[in-house]
């Protein structure tokens, strides 16, 4: 099949992520794939997938395929009035949640077009607030890249706490950052912990609490954070998925992770991570205490949630993307 992606930019965050995973995984399954981007739009990630640079993503630069799949309310438009191919809006969040212009967003679900959804939350968001029904798809993991990796607490003997801090200046206000640094604040004074800590966007990040700072690292460099730390936290609002849990999970480090709506496919409490309320920096701090404090209790976490992340792979994502579309 000849599958088109018009996308504004590749960079960082996980719906581009999704996208450029899914994109290589569909080339790998010997589809035609080419994704279609404004010649200033970025691009972090490598792609397999054929890359077409335009001056701006309308219908005429748009070229012809079995079946387009905008994947953000600006790309819908000009995917539907092209009608160069079948469209399948592609949703990796529910967009009037966040976006200023929340109307164009909501109209981009209201097009005659099925709709592909990635988690049962983001599902039941989508039809109660537009009456759309959708099909759910899973998210992945790269199990070439993010596997367990010797911890740093080994050679420090402190306990490292991973955390990917997004900048709330760019309209990054649910990821709970205020939420996990009040947190941390409450128990540095009881633990004794190391802190790593990822800026994607040029935040500048002022805190009491000392850490070690990486800014736009790769995959690579993810996974070895990951693998590294003793506890990774992931305390959004809400996520349509949410993959940086799962990819902790890969690495063989133990997780805490909000009730955030995507994440209830796969954060079982108790079971493979701890899952608490978001904005409840109680909980939080009484997870975090926890689990710095039992090492079994920890470990046991991080064993359980390793081997659960093993079927979660970008090949059965682009397995039932195919299915979906051959369907149509």
């Amino acid at each position: 099949m000849k599958i088109i992606f018009p996308v504004m930019s590749l960079e960082m965050g996980g719906g581009a992520r999704f996208l450029y995973h899914l994109a290589n995984a569909l080339t790998d399954k010997g589809h035609d794939v080419e994704v279609v981007m404004p010649r200033k739009g970025a691009q972090v990630w490598p792609l397999r997938a054929k890359l077409t640079r335009v001056s701006e993503l309308v219908p005429s630069t748009l070229p012809p395929g079995d079946f387009i799949l905008p994947n953000f309310y600006t790309t819908v438009a000009p995917a539907w009035a092209a009608q160069k191919g079948k469209v399948v809006r592609l949703s990796l969040g529910y967009e009037p949640l966040w976006v200023v212009d929340r109307e164009l967003a909501k109209e981009s679900y209201l097009i005659d077009a099925p709709i592909l959804s990635i988690s049962q939350w983001h599902r039941q968001l989508i039809l109660q607030e537009t009456g759309r029904e959708s099909t759910v798809i899973s998210g992945g993991v790269d199990h070439t890249l993010f596997h367990p990796c010797p911890k740093r607490s080994t050679h420090t003997g402190r306990k490292n706490i991973f955390y990917i801090l997004r900048n709330p200046a760019q309209g990054y206000t649910w990821k709970g950052g205020e939420d996990f640094f009040k947190s941390l604040s409450d128990l540095q004074n009881q633990l004794d912990f190391e802190l790593t800590v990822t800026l994607p966007e040029s935040t500048q990040l002022t805190s009491s609490i000392p850490c070690r700072i990486f800014r736009s690292v790769s995959d690579q460099e993810m996974a070895t954070l990951y693998g590294e730390a003793d506890l990774f936290i992931y305390n959004s609002y809400f996520e349509a998925l949410g993959l940086p849990p799962l990819e902790a999970m890969s690495c063989g480090t133990a997780v805490i992770t909000t009730d955030c709506g995507g994440s209830r496919d796969y954060a079982n409490n108790g079971e493979n991570c701890r899952v608490v309320p978001p904005s409840d920096i109680g909980q939080l701090k009484e997870a975090i205490y926890r689990l710095l404090t039992q090492d079994n209790e920890r470990q046991r976490l991080a064993t359980v949630g390793y081997a659960f992340a093993q079927s979660w792979t970008w090949q059965r994502t682009a397995d039932q993307v195919e299915t979906f579309l051959l369907s149509l």
